[in-house]
């Protein structure tokens, strides 16, 4: 159930250079480099001839050469030299992909060109590249279908039992008041804790002793991205939810996950996170990213044992139509389901134009 016209991210900007980089993205072979000026360019990984990836050639200036037999191809696909012929047959091209750049990410676009508009691109990372934010970011290649990590992010009660020794602890999941809303394709879920013990990561960096009142707000947007905003403040602050939305409090962090489907149990995921200086203590910086490191780590370790699960006995789940068995906090990520089941419909009837 991929979703063709929508963007995605294909890579990190710093990852795309003038070295062919094969990725393969929603189940289709890519080949991303830059030109000479530093445009960057996708094209289908394999040469037409012989089926070798093209990300295995060379860089004849703006031209891929097929590593095999030296036939080239131009940034729009197009042939445009075989060795020892002149004519150029109609088979000898390969398909391009429309690309976009914006704060560190390459974005592609794998359905109908004529569909490629760029506003459609979510403004919702602006963090990634703010000099005045302190960010912690990687890809990880996940051995899982890219909706059981979007579950994991619509559902954050796991923190109590995955990061109980940073973020979560057992207020997290028993004291949190729940709020879930749609509004088109975007899913928005909240969790409000009042009056509650700080958890490892907020005693370490908020420098909390008492009690605080803390908040998740997780926004899912269609096909695969998420925006975390944890915040907290001492107790009865009364910072008001609208606010809470953008603001961190006195002390927090927020997450970005872009998620790509690299095949139907296999997922690019690249994440940010990140906090506004004064929330990170220069010294303690180190040690931040490398917990936030490890509580990625641990979330990666739940949906690949997931999966493997899933694929021993697929029908063991039940589909996302009726699941096998849910509980409330599960609210959010069944309304994701939903906004990514009716878009697929629409999507194969043709019915829709994105946005």
């Amino acid at each position: 159930m991929f979703l063709k016209n929508h963007w995605y991210v294909a890579a990190w900007s710093e990852d795309v250079g003038r070295e062919p980089l094969g990725r393969v993205i929603l189940g289709e072979y890519v080949c991303l480099y830059r030109t000479g000026d530093g445009a960057p360019v996708a094209l289908e990984n394999r040469c037409p001839h012989r089926n070798l990836p093209l990300s295995e050639g060379n860089l004849i200036g703006d031209s891929l050469q097929c590593a095999y037999h030296g036939i080239e191809f131009d940034c729009s696909g197009a042939c445009t030299h075989i060795p020892g012929q002149t004519e150029i047959p109609a088979w000898a091209k390969v398909r391009n992909y429309k690309l976009a750049e914006r704060n560190r990410w390459v974005f592609i676009w794998m359905g109908d060109p004529d569909l490629a508009d760029e506003d459609l691109i979510p403004d919702y990372h602006k963090h990634l590249a703010d000099p005045d934010w302190v960010a912690v970011t990687g890809q990880t290649h996940v051995q899982a279908g890219y909706r059981l990590v979007l579950d994991n992010l619509l559902d954050l009660s796991h923190l109590t039992y995955v990061h109980g020794s940073t973020t979560g602890n057992a207020a997290v999941s028993e004291n949190a008041v729940i709020e879930t809303e749609t509004v088109n394709d975007t899913v928005c879920v909240t969790r409000t804790m009042t009056d509650i013990p700080p958890a490892t990561a907020f005693v370490e960096y908020g420098g909390y002793q008492e009690n605080i009142d803390r908040w998740q707000i997780s926004t899912f947007i269609a096909p695969g991205y998420i925006d975390i905003c944890n915040g907290s403040e001492k107790v009865g602050a009364g910072t008001p939810v609208d606010v809470r939305k953008s603001s961190q409090g006195e002390w927090g962090f927020v997450v970005y996950h872009a998620l790509t489907p690299e095949t139907e149990t296999t997922t690019h995921q690249f994440w940010c996170v990140a906090g506004e200086e004064r929330c990170v203590a220069p010294e303690k910086r180190e040690l931040f990213g490398d917990q936030m490191r490890n509580v990625l780590k641990e979330d990666l370790d739940i949906y690949e044992a997931q999966q493997k699960c899933i694929n021993l006995d697929p029908d063991a789940v039940g589909n996302d139509a009726n699941p096998r068995g849910t509980i409330p906090a599960d609210e959010g990520l069944l309304q994701m389901r939903r906004v990514i089941r009716r878009l697929y419909g629409d999507e194969q009837k043709g019915a829709a134009t994105p946005g």
